[in-house]
């Protein structure tokens, strides 16, 4: 019988732990012995095919840290909320307890630049040797970086008015581009090893347990959030503008964070400068689980991320064998955009989507005007054929017969002919058009959704929808990653997951608690980790 690594730790734990209780009757701290609870429920077996493949075969000097015992360490510092690093591997040498329950030896842990050796393994990818001419992901963010963000700014603004001159609109362009490219694979990059982690180590085990709910019919709500960058928004001027007593130049700076850039936060109503990330999760049981996140620039909207967050994980869900089907997405009104519904129909996903009042109001009477001529041609409150306006791929607009568009001194406008009208008066004087009325031409799937907005199910998928935004005050604010710890993408996209990971494993210590009852306040904090390292998971 083959004994795994999460045995060997489980039974190197139990045994530590007891000789020092029996040496020292003190009880460990509240939150050390919930850390403890949580990593013994963690099972990191199938993440270690991923992780041996990022050191070299032959490795030269002196042995490499255990790769698990690396990343139970960061799950570990992730669970005890620490925001530095450099604090932690500090403790984590000092405190002989910390480092058992990490899977070291006292005494015998990593030194800080080992922790952040791991972090730009992972990036990296599979060993390769060092080669002059492919140089590694890690090492192209290291150092200070000459941009322009006024010109990125220009660059960006220059490539959206070309996507829009040939295309409806972004959304659209980036589904149509989506959609011819769902057969092909995810890039390996640090986001497909991160995603592969949280899928076999944690939404696996979740589903299992029956956290997820029906896997045949799963309901999955996104949001998206801002994360501020460490790393200096004014940059170093790598001019010499000052010297001739310029202080505002328009010259390139050098800047520590590579990708990070200027956004607007909705939320406190403010411009931050750093990132954006998003995350689609699954609240179910009293649970919010994130399944996926991805991060991009802070200037990038929710509009283009949900629509690359989804299909991501819908192509990390195939590769690593979970059979689920999505019925539902629910998104808020930030994500009323024709290309989002038009993405998710094509995935036979049914899109739940508030409307956004900037965009446009639900049009009345809904689908087909309340009276019709023998040619369908929809008739005014006077019984006149009203005015055909325009018609895109969804619907037809018709507005009010008497208002017609004109030229008057070389400018476009409107003029209304109120003689014209049987009732010589105007229905709607404060409107140059009105009234309007929307028509179906095939379907529209923003006006007429499938699940309509009326509906009880359509409000109780919307309500599910603040299990988002609890688990990113739990990402921000409960484990401090919106106090600006990190300076680059990379190890905000980490520190993403791995408290999405202890997420799921504090479900699973919370369902297992239920389970015991009464008899788990009985227990001693020995006892309590031997319960747990011994005990089958509870399946919902």
């Amino acid at each position: 019988m083959t004994v795994t690594a999460h045995a060997v730790y489980l039974q190197t734990l139990s045994e530590h732990l007891a000789k020092w209780q029996k040496r020292r009757a003190r009880a460990l701290a509240p939150a050390l012995l919930d850390a403890t609870l949580i990593l013994l429920r963690l099972d990191l077996d199938p993440l270690l095919p991923m992780l041996v493949k990022l050191y070299s075969p032959s490795p030269r000097g002196r042995p490499p840290w255990d790769p698990l015992a690396m990343f139970r360490a960061l799950l570990l510092m992730t669970c005890l909320r620490y925001k530095s690093i450099e604090n932690f591997a500090h403790d984590l040498r000092q405190k002989p307890r910390l480092a058992i329950i990490a899977g070291f030896a006292p005494f015998d842990t990593p030194s800080v630049g080992a922790f952040y050796l791991f972090i730009d393994r992972l990036e990296d990818g599979p060993y390769q040797p060092s080669c002059l001419h492919r140089p590694k992901p890690s090492a192209l963010r290291k150092g200070k970086h000459l941009r322009n963000l006024s010109q990125e700014k220009a660059n960006k603004e220059a490539a959206r008015k070309q996507i829009l001159a040939h295309c409806d609109s972004i959304t659209g362009q980036l589904t149509q581009q989506t959609l011819d490219t769902a057969a092909q694979p995810r890039p390996d990059d640090l986001q497909k090893r991160l995603e592969d982690s949280l899928i076999q180590a944690a939404v696996i085990p979740s589903a299992t347990r029956g956290l997820l709910g029906d896997l045949g019919r799963l309901i999955v709500c996104g949001d998206g959030s801002a994360l501020s960058s460490g790393a200096s928004s004014a940059g170093k001027p790598a001019c010499t503008c000052r010297e001739q007593r310029v202080f505002r130049c328009n010259c390139d700076r050098y800047y520590s964070d590579p990708t990070a850039d200027w956004g607007y936060d909705s939320y406190h109503d403010c411009y931050y400068f750093g990132h954006t990330y998003y995350q689609h999760c699954v609240s179910s049981g009293g649970h919010d689980l994130p399944v996926h996140l991805t991060i991009g620039q802070a200037s990038e909207t929710d509009f283009t991320l949900s629509i690359k967050g989804l299909d991501r994980f819908s192509k990390a869900c195939a590769e690593n064998k979970l059979d689920l089907t999505i019925f539902a997405v629910g998104y808020d009104a930030g994500h009323d955009a024709l290309g989002n519904y038009e993405f998710l129909l094509a995935k036979q996903i049914r899109p739940v989507i508030a409307l956004n009042p900037r965009s446009g109001v639900h049009p009345q009477p809904t689908g087909t005007a309340e009276r019709v001529n023998a040619e369908g041609v929809p008739l005014c409150p006077a019984g006149v054929e009203m005015r055909r306006h325009t018609q895109t791929a969804h619907r037809i607009i018709y507005n009010c017969p008497v208002k017609r568009p004109t030229h008057h001194g070389g400018k476009h406008c409107w003029q209304a002919h109120v003689e014209e009208c049987p009732l010589k008066v105007l229905c709607a004087p404060e409107s140059k058009m009105g009234p309007l009325v929307f028509v179906r031409a095939d379907s529209d799937p923003r006006f007429y959704p499938e699940i309509a907005r009326d509906s009880k199910q359509f409000r109780e998928i919307m309500h599910l929808r603040s299990g988002c935004e609890r688990s990113n005050s739990t990402k921000k604010i409960v484990h401090h990653l919106g106090h600006r710890p990190c300076r680059s993408a990379t190890h905000f996209l980490v520190r993403l997951y791995l408290v999405s990971i202890v997420e799921h494993a504090k479900a699973w210590l919370s369902d297992d608690r239920k389970a015991l009852g009464e008899d788990w306040q009985d227990l001693s904090d020995l006892e309590k980790i031997k319960q747990m390292a011994n005990r089958p998971p509870t399946i919902g």
